[in-house]
């Protein structure tokens, strides 16, 4: 399966941890890791932790987030 097939539909930006670790092929560990490090930007929304799609792979890809 490629990623493209994993994006959300639109209007889903933010994401659990689990699905960019489908998206990247790494754990939910390693994902929260490079939240905590600055790596990757996160939003907690009570008690959770969200990422939005498009800003991440705007960083992982090298690419400026629109």
């Amino acid at each position: 399966m490629n990623a493209t097939a994993l994006l959300p539909s639109p209007g889903q930006g933010f994401v659990k941890a689990k699905f960019l670790a489908k998206l990247y092929d790494t754990t939910e560990p390693t994902i929260y890791k490079w939240a905590r490090e600055g790596k990757i930007p996160s939003v907690r929304f009570q008690d959770t932790i969200r990422f939005d799609v498009a800003a991440v792979r705007a960083i992982i890809e090298g690419r400026d987030a629109k």
